[in-house]
């Protein structure tokens, strides 16, 4: 893994997206001395970092992740190949690379710079924002990889292949920085800081309350991954649901200059079909999402492509969203013994997310009253909200971790007897890194350490 400081000079360039057919990064932008590294600042490294994680999210990380959660499947080329689980280490290189060197190397970058830089203390808000993110990538990352390098993962030269950190201590790590960046960002901020976030910020415009309230979800949403082996997990995660309160949807807004990359893959590769098992269910009960979903009638795309409030060139990627708060603490309370309070936060979920798509209230109303009821055990009431929740989250990641530690929704395999369930290590790490574990791993084996 060849992280070095150099890739920072590199990378503080970075605000629009390239072509997705190249499979690069996120690698264009502006800075001030292109000469000088002592010019690199936070509210240059930051917008590149948020477009990078985005880009990582909505590109690789999202279409592989939705063959294992079947909200599509390959039609031809590369694409028909992965539908039948037939992945190459080479295919994750290029998600690897974004999530380390264009993405976690700058937040890594700005936590760096308040902590020992010529301004050091002077960024404390983008620090906090950072820290945030950073815990949110290597979540993601752990969560698809299992162990990944972090705690060296970002000393240039001085170590060029990075110790993995077990999964167990990465999440550790991924509540510690939330802790942080909540610490951080709710104080008072020095009065002589140099510069605080605002339109910079893509994602949150600088409002720090809301990065705070994220912050929180974000807490509840890694900790409910932990349900089989914490039998704290949901009580925990209930208790961030209750600290942080409703929050805004964390959503990064792409345009037309440097375009989304669902957008880039339709208008560049289409290989891909949108007729999975979950659109399949959604058609089967009448579900109002569905016209959303899909261009069903070809206003963008043409009939059966993803519609375009997911594959407009200005199409936001979500991050986190209000409603899958709510599907959080419908789970935390049922697990809890909080049957009512499920009842209600999965009612207020399913709402969320009629709003959030722009569904008509009567036909929100007419979906609820149908589907929104809990029933049976508790076993039962978790599965209904689950479903809700991969249909609510379509296309997230987050929905290939739900069915792993929950086996929600049943889903039949499109090949083999079981659905992956871990990203193999890329050819890079193999060939690079001698730290890198499990060099016969497999996409079945070794199992993530929550899900054991």
């Amino acid at each position: 893994m060849r992280y070095n400081k150099f890739l920072i000079i590199l990378l503080i360039t970075t605000m629009i997206v390239v072509s997705e057919s190249c499979k690069k990064g996120f690698l264009e932008g502006v800075n001030d001395n292109p000469n000088s590294p002592s010019e690199v600042i936070p509210r240059v490294l930051l917008p590149g970092a948020q477009g990078n994680l985005a880009y990582a999210q909505g590109g690789d990380m999202s279409r592989y992740t939705s063959i294992m959660t079947q909200y599509i499947s390959g039609a031809t080329r590369q694409f028909f190949a992965y539908s039948q689980y037939t992945f190459s280490e080479e295919d994750f290189n290029n998600v690897w690379n974004n999530v380390y060197a264009a993405t976690m190397s700058n937040f890594n970058s700005i936590i760096e710079i308040n902590a020992t830089g010529e301004s050091a203390g002077g960024y404390d808000a983008y620090d906090g924002i950072a820290r945030i993110l950073m815990a949110y990538t290597i979540g993601m990352s752990t969560d698809v990889w299992g162990d990944i390098p972090y705690s060296q993962a970002f000393n240039g030269f001085e170590n060029l292949t990075p110790a993995y950190d077990s999964q167990e201590s990465v999440y550790a790590s991924i509540q510690q920085l939330l802790d942080e960046g909540i610490t951080i960002l709710s104080g008072d901020l020095p009065d002589d800081d140099f510069e605080e976030p605002g339109t910079d910020d893509f994602i949150y415009n600088g409002d720090l309350n809301s990065w705070i309230g994220l912050a929180h979800a974000l807490k509840a949403r890694y900790y409910i991954h932990l349900t089989k082996i914490d039998a704290n997990a949901a009580g925990n995660a209930l208790a961030s649901i209750n600290a942080g309160g409703a929050i805004d949807n964390a959503l990064y807004p792409f345009t037309s200059a440097g375009p989304n990359p669902a957008f880039q893959y339709i208008e560049q590769r289409d290989d891909i079909v949108y007729d999975g098992a979950c659109l399949q269910q959604m058609t089967a009960k009448s579900d109002p999402r569905y016209s959303v979903y899909i261009d069903v009638d070809g206003d963008y795309w043409y009939p059966g492509a993803l519609g375009a409030f997911f594959a407009a060139d200005n199409s936001p990627v979500m991050l986190m969203t209000e409603f899958e708060r709510k599907f959080i603490e419908a789970e935390a309370k049922v697990r809890t013994g909080d049957s009512g309070g499920g009842q209600t936060a999965f009612t207020e979920a399913i709402q969320a997310s009629m709003d959030f798509y722009g569904i008509a209230a009567e036909d929100a109303a007419t979906y609820i009253a149908a589907n929104g009821t809990l029933s049976g055990d508790m076993n039962a009431m978790i599965a209904q909200i689950i479903y809700e929740k991969w249909v609510a989250n379509f296309l997230h990641p987050e929905s290939w971790v739900d069915l792993r530690r929950t086996g929600t929704p049943v889903l039949t395999p499109n090949a083999g007897g079981t659905i992956p369930t871990r990203f193999i290590y890329p050819t890079n790490e193999r060939l690079y890194n001698s730290n890198m574990p499990d060099q016969n791993s497999t996409m079945y084996a070794p199992e993530l350490w929550w899900n054991q």
